[in-house]
């Protein structure tokens, strides 16, 4: 039933196109938080597909010290991709950080809100969580380093 509804509000964002582009289907804002409580500061840099076409963007590298976070915001179009390379002391990983898992995991069928999605970078690894709640309540490992 829920896939019905996913599908169903698919269609009916693209039929009427009420995003600020006629492409777009939501908005999301994604959250970059280093939950890591050392002195050893989380290196990400993001970068993105945004349609099937192939266009590319660069978020950018950050630094992010303990505690620290950093976000976008983008419109979502069929094949919405992005990805982040994290480097922490000795370990480096490269995930998706938004792609169809985070759109099922994080979207609340509020089809006129800006959808939110939360990351924490922890020493064991990646979690994800549609709310910001403190860890470990909601979040859920969604990749390891």
């Amino acid at each position: 039933m829920n896939m019905i509804i996913r599908c169903l509000f698919i269609l009916t964002m693209l039929s009427f196109s009420i995003a600020s582009s006629p492409n777009d289907i939501c908005f999301f804002r994604v959250y970059i938080i280093n939950g890591i409580e050392d002195n050893i500061p989380v290196h990400v840099s993001i970068k993105g597909k945004i349609d099937l076409g192939g266009h590319t963007v660069d978020i950018g590298n950050h630094t992010l010290a303990s505690g620290q976070e950093f976000d976008w915001k983008f419109g979502v179009v069929i094949g919405t991709y992005y990805s982040g390379e994290f480097l922490w002391g000795p370990k480096h990983a490269t995930i998706s950080v938004f792609n169809t898992f985070v759109f099922n995991t994080c979207f609340d069928l509020n089809i006129f809100a800006v959808q939110r999605c939360y990351w924490m970078v922890k020493p064991e690894g990646f979690y994800i969580n549609i709310y910001n709640d403190k860890f470990p309540v909601g979040w859920k490992l969604a990749h390891s380093w």
